[in-house]
């Protein structure tokens, strides 16, 4: 494998991977089994901010997984290789109410990471959760990048967020921003996790209430991958979602289908062209969400691209091949 088809499969696995109230009283907060708005979440993200003296917990874990093929000259070209590329997150939030009238929240974000490259396509994902290395390729240009068939795995990322609701006439209306710094050191484990830039972030919620148990729920966020000693260039991502959101008459059971839109950029090296489109990708999502009692739910999430697209004519992911699995919780804290 040259030094090129090395370059360009670290720079795709990196963009890739770095592709989801009304409420007075606490118990209402989380998770909110007596209003649907405020007891939705997905993938982390709320759709209400914690009044002064509340505290809650988030952790949002998820596994993606799938094959990439390398041509030789572009689209519809000989395959040379298949690999399997797998990256498993956690995420921890914790957030705390800092306003009495529940205008805004601060928290923490800790995000754990495990990342593996294997050689052989029909590798299974859970691979990624092994801490051995299989077998290595020995040439030196690509081990400046990583190997094969080897897990990288550690502490990615920390950083602060917030939650601030613009609007009292608006409740429903939801900013929320964050900047997390990369923890890695080793700069060949800094590019497997992704870890390899801070990352600044801004984005949104807003829900749309039909019923007492129906409502429609938008999400959008960009995010913006500041350069480093390692990648000398920036990233931009941006991300829309929408999904409609039912409960069960029990109060206990959410199901929310929806879809994500995710388009990346980069910057030009042509001065006609400020930006260019690394990536685009629409992802069918379903999810469920169990709320055993007022305190705590649990949630559960999987997506299947119905469009994923990379500009780089060399590398193609395998549309069929792909998971996304995701799993978490939510807790309150007095």
């Amino acid at each position: 494998m040259n030094l090129l088809r090395v370059f360009i499969i670290a720079g795709v696995l990196n963009i890739c991977h770095a592709y989801i109230a009304k409420a007075q009283n606490f118990r209402y907060s989380v998770p909110g089994l007596d209003t649907l708005e405020t007891g939705f979440i997905v993938q982390g993200t709320a759709a209400n901010v914690l009044r002064s003296g509340q505290a809650e917990i988030i952790s949002n874990n998820s596994l993606n997984s799938y094959q990439i093929a390398l041509h030789a000259n572009g689209d519809n070209s000989p395959v040379l290789d298949r690999l399997r590329s797998t990256l498993f997150t956690a995420d921890l939030f914790a957030y705390y109410g800092v306003s009495t009238s529940g205008k805004f929240d601060l928290g923490v974000q800790i995000k754990y990471a495990r990342s593996r490259l294997d050689n052989a396509a029909a590798s299974s994902p859970f691979k990624v959760f092994s801490a051995d290395a299989n077998s290595e390729i020995e040439d030196p240009l690509f081990q400046a990048s990583g190997s094969t068939d080897q897990t990288f795995s550690g502490l990615a990322s920390a950083g602060l967020r917030f939650r601030y609701k613009p609007f009292n006439a608006v409740p429903s209306l939801i900013i929320n921003g964050g900047y997390s710094l990369a923890t890695v050191k080793d700069s060949i484990a800094q590019r497997q996790l992704t870890a390899d830039r801070d990352v600044a972030d801004i984005g949104l919620t807003y829900y749309q209430i039909l019923t007492d148990n129906l409502m429609f729920f938008f999400s959008g966020q960009a995010f913006a991958y500041i350069p480093s000693s390692v990648r000398d260039e920036s990233l931009y991502t941006t991300s829309l979602s929408l999904y409609l959101v039912g409960r069960t008459n029990n109060k206990k059971w959410l199901f929310y289908p929806g879809l994500s839109y995710g388009l990346s950029f980069k910057p030009s090296e042509f001065d006609d062209n400020a930006l260019i489109k690394t990536t685009n990708s629409l992802f069918a999502i379903g999810g469920v969400q169990y709320a055993p009692n007022s305190r705590v739910n649990f949630f559960g999430t999987v997506g299947f691209p119905l469009q994923i697209d990379l500009v780089n004519p060399l590398v193609e992911i395998i549309r069929p091949s792909y998971s996304l699995v995701g799993l978490g919780f939510r807790v309150a804290v007095l």
